[in-house]
């Protein structure tokens, strides 16, 4: 299983230096492996693969007395990202590669080798001893490296790979131990057992600030030390409001995790659900994908299940009799009319994706293998109604 630690750097005045120098030298590095590659389709129709990428970088790099101030790993780590650029092009995820900003070049990698941890120092390969916060304890092996600027900030990111902890049998686990929550605007998360949680609004508290900010940015001459300045102050606080988003759901997880084995969530389309541009602003800073993504990773690190769930319909559904009883979005109460149940309806979906995670534990292979945090297809309600009652219903 791979982990990612992430540690504060503070290097003194020639350090960092040195590190800005490295960056520079990596950014003007990539924009002349793009340049050879794309020059060499266009001559020869040939392309450079990822090896011949990594040795024209070190080829330029012996005859280079900047690079050599460089660690090699670290520019053949450049000749990498070139590669991974135009794959992601090709296969339709990205645009097509453009030439990388000196400012906007924030990060190196260490894929092997070229860094050494000594007493609570980061010993860099070119640039020194860096004194690092180690504010936890770094586990596994350490598999890469990478040096990141943010906000004028220095960090260090390992990537480690451990064994994970064994995880509890499916069918062992007792359905007081399943919690299926609905996450939502009005309510963060609801659960099956009525508790929910209040969302904090980290952006909408800090929106003021922002808007003052960037009005600021607009009346300043572009590229200016003052619009610099700005630009600054303006990093720190989308960092600020990042950090506090991404510290709550960690210990909101955690906390979860410690009072149950399996936590089941739905698997939403959060690029589809923001393309409705009167929620768009509190969706993104609800940040439901990452929610969904710590909580799989975190399963595997404690030792606990996550199952997601088809999100069709579980908001049209009776978690009790399976009855369609189609609501618009501003209707927040469900009333069955089937069987009487009379409940809000973020309850009665929270109910209702844990009744469909049971199916599923209670379906799992006995052997108690690895947690279905993929399963195919989903735990899903499709199927239960026709295509003509769900297209003439006023669901949003």
């Amino acid at each position: 299983m791979l982990s990612v630690f992430k540690y504060r750097l503070y290097p003194n005045v020639e350090q960092e230096m040195r590190l800005k120098r490295s960056l520079f030298q990596l950014c003007c590095l990539y924009d002349k492996l793009r340049a050879a590659k794309i020059q060499l389709y266009r001559e020869r129709r040939m392309s450079l693969s990822q090896t011949g990428l990594r040795a024209l970088a070190l080829q330029w790099r012996r005859s280079s007395p900047e690079l050599q101030m460089i660690h090699s790993q670290a520019a053949q780590n450049v000749a990498d990202r070139v590669h991974i650029a135009f794959v992601n092009y090709f296969e339709g995820r990205a645009r097509f590669p453009k030439n990388r900003q000196p400012r906007k070049y924030l990060s190196m990698t260490y894929p092997q080798s070229g860094f050494k941890l000594e007493n609570g120092r980061l010993h860099l390969s070119k640039v020194g001893k860096l004194r690092m916060f180690l504010h936890r304890e770094l586990e596994g092996n350490i598999k890469r490296l990478t040096v990141k600027r943010e906000a004028r900030e220095w960090y260090a990111i390992f990537t480690t790979e451990r064994e994970p902890p064994q995880k509890p049998k499916l069918e062992t686990i007792p359905d007081e131990k399943i919690r299926g929550a609905d996450v939502g605007l009005e309510k963060f998360a609801t659960f099956d057992n009525a508790e929910s949680i209040e969302y904090p609004q980290f952006l909408r508290r800090s929106e003021e600030k922002l808007k003052t900010l960037q009005r600021h940015l607009a009346g300043k001459k572009k590229v200016s030390k003052r619009w610099r300045q700005t630009c600054f102050q303006l990093a720190r606080l989308h960092q600020h409001i990042a950090q506090q988003r991404c510290d709550y759901q960690n210990k909101l997880i955690a906390q979860l995790y410690t009072r149950c084995d399996i936590l089941v969530l739905e698997k939403l389309q959060v690029q589809n659900m923001l393309r409705n541009h009167n929620l768009a602003k509190s969706i993104a800073d609800a940040a439901f994908g990452q929610f969904i993504r710590k909580a799989k990773f975190k399963a595997d690190m404690l030792g606990k299940h996550f199952i997601p769930v088809d999100p069709w319909g579980t908001t049209q559904f009776c978690y009790n009799c399976l009855t369609w009883v189609p609501k618009t979005l501003s209707e927040r109460e469900h009333k069955c009319p089937n069987c009487g149940i009379d409940l809000p309806r973020d309850l009665n979906s929270a109910k209702l994706i844990k009744r469909l995670s049971i199916l599923t534990v209670r379906c799992s292979s006995p052997d108690g293998g690895s947690s279905p945090a993929e399963p195919e297809p989903l735990p899903s309600l499709r199927g239960l109604v026709s295509r003509g009652v769900e297209a003439r219903s006023p669901r949003l």
